[in-house]
């Protein structure tokens, strides 16, 4: 669904018009729109429904109304509660910021003032002309306001005067004051003391060469000042008049535009957008081949080689791909870019198609006026331009194999790298390769890198306690690195209990609260799994070996061997279990890495419950 703010208040959707009929129901909607994705206190529709003489049902108006505007915007397919969300105090509308005129209308109008301020005018001028094309008549024209819209509208005009002001300054650069003196004769009689817009008509018509009409305008604005507010014009209008009055030639327009020849345009430079490499990268050499070599698949084929590096939270996947991607970048001389997708955020904070490829359209030079509006416009220009070109494009923390098959380039001389911490099903093409922790030897490297070799070689066993600590996993080992070499005049081995000291099974709270977030970054895998499967998950937690068959785990789960093999892969693929060996007579074993299965103990700790015995032939 699209919504109009900017004229006659309108919903659209399904090729249709669904605007509510009812006056009520429109105010309503109307305020939640403008403030959406925040929760509107049901006090504030209230007050913008009635005013300071609410009714006494009220409150239950209000919920009547909401029922009706999920009833009737609900999507085919839908719940209407996924639009329009109640929360304990109000209630929410979430919808993309795309999906509102009044936003477009914001982005154009802080790209026509930011090319005006570079000394583009022409470009200015034609980036506002379509921020004003979107107003259709006056803001929420068929809406009766309330206290609260009617604040919202006067807002929304006062946009709308401030980008016409823009652009008419730009139309004075291009020196079209004789185009302008009509608009703004207009403008002057409809705001009769505004005096910037008066002074903007003098000018205009000073350049034009009527400065008698010019002086008289000056004269009429002083009147209605003085008749109605008892006030006389301001200093800097007084001072444009004396100009006038003197023949300043400060005042003439502008001749650049006539004199100075059109400057040719520089091809972008490619992009050049990956992150910069850590110094402290260690290991992983075998990764770093495989993955090379299957980028470098140019020609073999006529695909498009797509690689996806998969592991769980704090491996090291980003930093792996960043330091991949610097070491082949001279394979791909049209650029290297680079795109955050927020898989692992709140879906408030993930990154959309269509977002990501604007992203993708300005990293190549494509003026913000010249992207396609639609995800399919957006695919089509950058699928063309990259098909005859060799550009490595780095999708970092995907989400689903629907967020990344529309970004990936067209030409087969291109490459695309991804990170993920889920299995990407689905993606066609795709070539996956697992990421693991460090083994202790790599592990102990990396500390070294950090806290420097004559410590490491003081306490070599203290350092394979850390890396034990830490069960490989280069974040914790990175951060446990950063607080020896904070607390350098201490032994590694003082500072390892201490943060050994932790009570109970809470040691990752503790690393959590000494800055380290691990908790945070597994939630977010445990939260992408279904219930059933999260409640498996914890209950495998519970075996106490670390290594264990899928036997054990179906005598865990109370289920079948098959069953819980398929359970096991499962989170596998969520990157929250590895398959650690792979035995011919005995079949696949599995673990827990160390922080996995404390965030699986701490998460039962927290709810102060243990899962119950459940069967899972349901998998």
């Amino acid at each position: 669904m699209r919504f109009q703010v900017l004229g006659n208040f309108e919903v659209l959707g399904d090729s249709r018009v669904r605007t509510p009929s009812a006056p009520k129901l429109r105010r309503t909607l109307a305020l939640l729109i403008l403030r959406h994705n925040e929760v509107v206190p049901t006090k504030a529709l209230i007050e913008e429904l009635w005013g300071s003489s609410p009714p006494d049902k009220a409150i239950r108006a209000v919920h009547t109304y909401i029922y009706e505007l999920r009833r009737s915007l609900a999507r085919p397919g839908c719940g209407g509660e996924l639009f329009l969300q109640t929360r304990p105090s109000g209630y929410t509308v979430r919808v993309p910021e795309s999906a509102i005129d009044l936003n477009s209308f914001r982005v154009l109008v802080k790209e026509g003032r930011e090319v005006l301020a570079a000394g583009d005018p022409g470009h200015a001028r034609d980036v506002l002309n379509r921020a004003l094309g979107m107003w259709q008549g006056g803001a929420l024209a068929n809406v009766d306001c309330g206290e609260l819209l009617e604040a919202h509208a006067t807002e929304l005009e006062e946009r709308r005067l401030r980008a016409l002001e823009m652009r008419v300054e730009a139309d004075f650069q291009l020196g079209r004051h004789h185009e302008l003196n009509g608009e703004l004769k207009a403008l002057a009689a409809a705001r009769p003391l505004h005096e910037g817009i008066h002074a903007k008509l003098m000018l205009a018509l000073y350049r034009s060469g009527r400065r008698g009409e010019a002086l008289k305008v000056f004269h009429d604005l002083r009147r209605h000042l003085v008749d109605a507010l008892g006030l006389e014009p301001g200093p800097e209008l007084q001072r444009l008049q004396r100009s006038m009055l003197a023949g300043d030639p400060s005042l003439d327009p502008p001749a650049v535009a006539r004199t100075q020849p059109p400057r040719r345009a520089q091809p972008p430079a490619p992009p050049a957008q990956l992150p910069r490499d850590i110094v402290d990268f260690t290991g992983r050499q075998a990764v770093l081949d495989e993955i090379a070599g299957l980028l470098a698949a140019h020609g073999a084929t006529t695909g498009l080689p797509v690689v996806a590096l998969v592991g769980m939270p704090g491996v090291g996947k980003t930093a792996t791909a960043v330091h991949l991607a610097h070491a082949v970048r001279a394979r791909y001389p049209d650029g290297q870019l680079y795109v955050p997708l927020g898989g692992s955020q709140p879906a408030a904070s993930k990154v959309s198609a269509a977002e990501a490829m604007e992203h993708i359209l300005r990293g190549i030079g494509v003026a913000p006026r010249d992207i396609p509006t639609t995800l399919g416009g957006r695919m089509a220009l950058f699928r063309t331009w990259s098909s005859d070109r060799r550009v490595l494009l780095v999708l970092d923390d995907a989400d689903s194999p629907q967020q990344v098959e529309p970004l990936l380039p067209g030409g087969i001389g291109c490459a695309v790298l991804i990170t993920a911490r889920f299995l990407l099903y689905g993606l066609r093409g795709a070539r996956t390769v697992p990421l693991g922790c460090l083994s202790t030897a790599e592990g102990g490297q990396l500390l070294t890198r950090l806290i420097g070799r004559e410590r490491t070689d003081a306490e070599p066993e203290a350092v394979a306690d850390v890396v034990r600590l830490a069960d490989g996993l280069p974040l914790a080992i990175t951060f446990l690195g950063e607080r020896l070499m904070a607390l350098r005049p201490v032994s590694i081995s003082c500072v390892l209990a201490k943060i050994r000291s932790a009570k109970g099974q809470h040691r990752l709270s503790e690393l959590s609260a000494l800055g380290l977030d691990l908790y945070g970054r597994l939630d977010s895998c445990f939260r992408k799994l279904d219930e059933n499967t999260q409640e498996a998950f914890l209950r495998l937690a519970l075996i106490p070996h670390r290594l264990f068959t899928a036997g054990q785990g179906a005598r865990a789960l109370g289920t079948d061997t098959t069953t819980a093999d398929v359970v096991l892969m499962r989170l596998v693929d969520a990157s929250l279990v590895e398959v650690a060996e792979q035995r011919a007579a005995g079949g696949r074993h599995y673990r827990f890495r160390k922080p996995v299965r404390e965030y699986a103990l701490e998460k039962m700790a927290a709810t102060r419950t243990a899962p119950s015995v459940r069967h899972f032939m349901g998998f």
